[in-house]
């Protein structure tokens, strides 16, 4: 079953090659694929060891005892948080342990999702170098994110250390996956690839619709497989997988039928490529707050995120933003899929997340994840400001942690360009013989 996961990044490259031509999706497979394979050899290597070297502190039972190693700052805090985890490296952990492996394997598809992101934006890089940004992003960026909350690192532990609700809460990585890999994009892309701004209000060509399609599909099914076989699940407070399923569909309905109204109303035709777009924004949107809230709830976040894909679309493109480089439009719908679990959760799942309110939270016994409206149950502001604090770290996290060295990487390439150019020819001076008209200087001071 854990196997059929692999359709998360398979529908999402179908996803994001429907809008492309051709020649674009093939440069675009290629890059992808590049980075697809730096970034999973890297997650064998070192990335594994970075999220997860500490879980077994926190899992109980013997399985996990070969992973009990982090960094925290100082003596160990109380309670217990982590930035990086220190055990798991070259599969040594791994060998010999399954449910260690089962571990190293299930994570790999959102790694793999994160990799294909970075390299289909990419456009107009070399594949080699598609593969070493895949390989940082794999081997650290990525996994750092993963620790700091699906670790137990110190995002999730907000909640007991600030008193910030619950920590960070993101159980199907909007955040950890689309946002910090869309500002890993947008730090690439700043300082390397020129911007073409498009005033056009022209709706862009579909050319693979039916792929499309099928790729929507395919990701919904591939995430929702992925979430349900989660090695981890025991450990944590237990969600009810029907209602995570049935939220995050109608999530995803609502989100086609947004785009579907905003284009016929201000097209006159309904879109299928933005109505596709919409869907896989619906998608990363929704899946995190899904089991946390209502279906009302749910179906009306789609809508709004539908509504607002077309406004994205044409914001990224008037700023120059290339077709194949709106996969930032995912890293935007990862940050409104954090503040999603902050503005729509009502209290009905997720009690004890995070070690927090296992008996009573807010007064309330048996109040799980709650955000600012309440939903009939006592509002909890903290909660927000730390899906906020999730959304930003991730986000600058990705942006400065790639964004950097390819910012120094330019920086040095521009100087030694500068460096090689030689100095054009020196002009003749004027010969002592040649009679120059001198009416027009000034007379010199007397």
């Amino acid at each position: 079953m854990d196997g059929l996961s692999w359709l998360w990044p398979i529908g999402w490259m179908a996803v994001l090659w429907a809008g492309m031509s051709e020649e674009e999706a093939r440069r675009a497979l290629t890059r992808g694929l590049a980075a697809g394979i730096g970034a999973l050899t890297l997650w064998g290597l070192t990335g594994f060891g970075f999220a997860f070297g500490g879980i077994g502190l926190w899992v109980e039972g013997p399985e996990f005892q070969a992973l009990r190693r982090v960094y925290t700052l100082g003596a160990d805090p109380q309670p217990l948080w982590s930035l990086i985890g220190l055990s798991g490296f070259f599969f040594h952990s791994s060998d010999g342990a399954p449910a260690i492996a089962a571990l190293w394997l299930h994570h790999a598809p959102a790694v793999l999702t994160a990799a294909v992101l970075l390299g289909v934006g990419l456009e107009g890089w070399p594949p080699a170098a598609a593969a070493l940004t895949g390989a940082g992003l794999g081997g650290l960026v990525l996994p750092l994110g993963m620790h700091w909350v699906w670790g137990n690192g110190w995002l999730s532990r907000l909640g007991l250390t600030l008193n910030l609700g619950h920590g960070v809460v993101d159980p199907a990585g909007a955040g950890i996956v689309f946002a910090l890999s869309g500002g890993a994009l947008l730090g690439l892309l700043l300082p390397w690839s020129p911007r073409q701004p498009s005033p056009e209000r022209v709706l862009p060509p579909v050319h693979l619709p039916l792929l499309g399609a099928w790729g929507s599909l395919l990701l919904g099914i591939g995430w929702l497989i992925w979430l349900t076989t989660d090695p981890l699940a025991g450990s944590r407070p237990a969600l009810d997988s029907i209602q995570w399923a049935r939220n995050a569909w109608l999530g995803t309905l609502g989100a086609a039928l947004g785009a579907g109204l905003y284009t016929g109303l201000v097209a006159r035709e309904v879109d299928l490529l933005m109505v596709l777009r919409a869907i896989a924004a619906g998608w990363i949107a929704g899946m995190s707050a899904a089991p946390f809230t209502g279906p009302w709830q749910a179906w009306g976040w789609g809508v709004l995120i539908g509504l607002g894909t077309p406004v994205l679309v044409y914001g990224l493109r008037r700023w120059g933003v290339t077709p194949q480089s709106l996969a930032l439009l995912y890293g935007i719908a990862g940050i409104l899929g954090l503040l999603g679990v902050g503005l729509f959760a009502d209290g009905r799942a997720g009690v004890g997340w995070n070690e927090v309110g296992r008996e009573a939270f807010l007064g309330v016994p048996n109040l799980g994840v709650v955000g600012v409206p309440g939903w009939g149950q006592p509002a909890d502001p903290g909660q927000l400001t730390a899906q906020a604090v999730g959304a930003i770290v991730f986000s600058l996290w990705g942006f400065l942690a790639m964004g950097g060295p390819a910012a120094l990487i330019r920086w040095g390439w521009i100087r030694w360009q500068r460096s090689q150019e030689k100095p054009g020819p020196l002009e003749p001076a004027p010969s002592q013989s040649t009679e120059t008209d001198r009416s027009d200087l000034p007379s010199p001071p007397m």
